[in-house]
């Protein structure tokens, strides 16, 4: 067993920051030990005798991060009789953690499903109870709220904070902070109303041959990961021997660039439907029913094509490079057209905050779409839509300057 000693410590610290860092850019099966070393300057043999592998580094990526988001609650949670007082303080001591460290909610989102089970069982463990910590609070500030809208509550709020990682979008830290922490304090007022008993939309059944791989493909790429997935795994699991595949596709490259190329056609023709409704969008109060029905759309085409809409979040790093130049172009201009409506809608509140308030009410729907514990709920597309208006919505007189100093 090796010695820790300060310096060692610190060598191991310095690893898991620059692998943290290239496995967020470029994601973890695309980055070797000797990528790792190398940003250290070490050679990798070095690497070795602070970690026995990759797998160990991604799990002390994972294991530090939780380690100071649980210090965090605790010393929050433990103070100040007020909830709301508490959860404020909570929400902003978690923005400064996420600002601070941006690469965390990639991994927790996207790097998990890589690591050892023993590591991912312990950590999912550990989320859990954080997450029960924050439910106990906002049912301590809200009584009224059924345990399961408030573990959909306190999901959407770190959704929220995770959010940042999906963007570049930065403010002077304070500011930054308090946006991100108002923002998942207006989560955590949203008023969900009648929603009826269920109004989730399924999703359809493939249905011919070429429809049932790419579903397969969808599937097994968001559970497994796209590298740690085979055609014949693939193909098994859409019924037909691995080879015949290729009947339908060259293979998963283009199986991946088909679930991006899909979920951006529905995304186009929902802002295409969406706009045709109201072309004068010169009023706030037009801006606003645009909005809102973008929302409903939104909600839809997420909840409908959960397994494509999953592998196009975690996957798409894995496009070659043209391909993923095309998608982050159109994921700008997708979110340019949501910036423009909302800025038309309030056009007190800063650009950034606009940006950072847009992505953050996709991040809310993204994420409930991958974590299937959440999906069976009655009335979760109308509650999703109520989440992404408290998210995206906030009255005008609690507008905040968010680039003062």
């Amino acid at each position: 067993m090796t010695t820790r000693t300060p310096r060692t410590s610190a060598r191991r610290d310095q690893l898991t920051a620059i692998a943290a860092g290239l496995f967020a850019r470029d994601g973890y099966h695309n980055v070797t030990v000797g990528d790792i070393a190398a940003a250290a300057g070490l050679s990798g043999p070095a690497i070795y005798r602070h970690f026995p592998g990759k797998q160990a580094i991604l799990a002390e990526v994972v294991r530090s991060g939780f380690d100071e988001m649980a210090q965090v609650l605790a010393a929050d949670l433990a103070g100040m009789s007020d909830p709301a007082e508490r959860l404020r303080r909570t929400y902003r001591d978690l923005a400064a953690f996420v600002i601070r460290r941006p690469e965390f909610g990639v991994m927790w989102r996207r790097e998990y499903r890589h690591l050892a089970p023993e590591d991912a069982a312990d950590l999912a463990k550990r989320m859990g109870e954080a997450t029960d910590a924050v439910v106990a609070e906002l049912r301590a500030l809200r009584p009224e709220l059924e345990p399961a809208d408030a573990e959909l509550v306190a999901w959407a709020a770190l959704s929220v904070m995770g959010s940042i990682s999906d963007h570049r979008v930065r403010l002077p830290r304070a500011a930054f902070e308090e946006l991100l922490a108002g923002i998942a304090m207006d989560v955590v007022s949203v008023e969900f109303g009648e929603l009826g008993s269920d109004n989730r939309p399924d999703e359809p059944a493939a249905g011919d041959r070429k429809e049932q791989i790419l579903a397969a493909a969808a599937r097994l790429f968001w559970d497994r990961g796209y590298h740690e997935v085979t055609l014949d795994e693939i193909g098994a699991a859409a019924g037909i021997a691995g080879p015949s595949v290729y009947s339908h596709f060259a293979g998963k490259t283009e199986l991946l660039r088909t679930i991006t190329e899909r979920i951006g056609e529905r995304l186009r023709q929902d802002l295409a439907e969406s706009y045709a409704a109201a072309p004068d969008l010169r009023a706030p109060s037009a801006a606003l029913t645009v909005l809102g029905d973008l929302t409903t759309r939104y909600v839809s085409t997420v909840l409908s094509s959960r397994d494509l809409v999953a592998a196009y979040f975690t996957e798409g790093h894995n496009l070659p490079d043209r391909d993923r130049a095309e998608t982050r172009r159109f994921q700008r201009a997708y979110t340019a057209r949501w910036c423009g409506l909302l800025g038309a809608a309030n056009p007190s509140a800063s650009p950034e905050e606009v940006r950072i308030r847009v992505l953050a009410a996709f991040a809310v729907v993204n994420d409930t779409a991958r974590t299937r514990r959440l999906l069976e709920r009655p009335g979760l597309a109308g509650r999703l839509r109520a989440l992404m208006l408290a998210v995206l919505l906030t009255p005008v007189s609690e507008a905040r300057d968010v680039n003062r100093r």
